[in-house]
């Protein structure tokens, strides 16, 4: 079945073909299927958010608008708006929690398993603005003994739960930041090698107390998709995208041309 309009799902929709517009829908892109989506009512919204596969789900929900989103999120049932919030990015969950009504931000919070809602509360305990609204918990970390072998290994077991794989960060038993090595570097290197011999102690960190707009210079200047943050102690605690940071200076520009006007 080729799908190409809103009003062909809502026509299947009619008809309860649930199964086949799941087939349909399951290969689309997030994007794709957020296009598709403005052009149905709410209810309609809400039996495709459920007929997609959980983590598509997710996906197309960080996408939408946030007006939409709190229109879906009060229409959802406690079981699948659990679901949705513990597969959403924490960057992204982070942005809709603040958004949100504080009494509305406080029932979500409670959707979420202890580790998300851990994680969330982490994250929405940074000063707005600042970095550590912005960063994500999902990155590999990983010590300077083992073996490139051992690390390789590691990076296939943990690596779909990382944001980015570009680089793999070093840290020491007390979850100190140490260093940053490419992934191409593991990868042309012997695989009994340790960690330590392609380190050379030379990265670049941002704090998670740093303001938002401070590291798109550092981006520009190290030619970097992701940056590591770190406590004030040094210890690191995420990272911090390309996306997330132009998506912020998107939005300062947006309003500094709206106070012109």
């Amino acid at each position: 079945m080729v799908i190409q309009s809103p009003s062909q799902i809502s026509n299947i929709l009619r008809k309860r073909d649930f199964i086949s517009l799941r087939q349909a829908l399951k290969n689309w892109s997030p994007s794709a299927v957020v296009r598709a989506l403005r052009g149905l009512s709410t209810e309609d919204q809400m039996v495709v958010l459920r007929i997609l596969p959980r983590d598509l789900a997710a996906k197309v929900f960080e996408l939408l608008e946030l007006s939409t989103q709190e229109h879906l999120l009060k229409a959802m049932g406690k079981e699948e708006l659990a679901g949705l919030l513990n597969n959403m990015a924490p960057d992204d969950r982070t942005l809709l929690l603040e958004e949100l009504p504080a009494i509305m931000t406080k029932q979500l919070l409670a959707q979420l398993t202890p580790q998300e809602r851990a994680v969330a509360v982490s994250l929405l305990g940074y000063p707005e603005g600042s970095i550590g609204r912005l960063m994500t918990p999902d990155y590999i970390a990983v010590r300077e003994q083992w073996t490139l072998q051992y690390t390789l290994d590691f990076i296939r077991k943990h690596g779909q739960d990382s944001e980015t794989l570009t680089l793999v960060y070093v840290i020491d038993e007390r979850g100190i930041l140490i260093d940053d090595i490419h992934i191409r570097s593991l990868l042309l290197a012997p695989p009994d090698h340790t960690m330590a011999d392609l380190m050379d102690h030379q990265f670049v960190a941002l704090r998670a107390t740093d303001d938002q707009e401070t590291p798109i210079g550092v981006f520009e200047r190290e030619h970097r998709t992701a940056l590591p943050v770190t406590d004030t102690a040094g210890i690191l605690i995420g990272i911090v995208t390309i996306d997330d940071v132009l998506r912020v200076a998107e939005a300062a520009a947006t309003e500094d041309i709206q106070k012109i006007g």
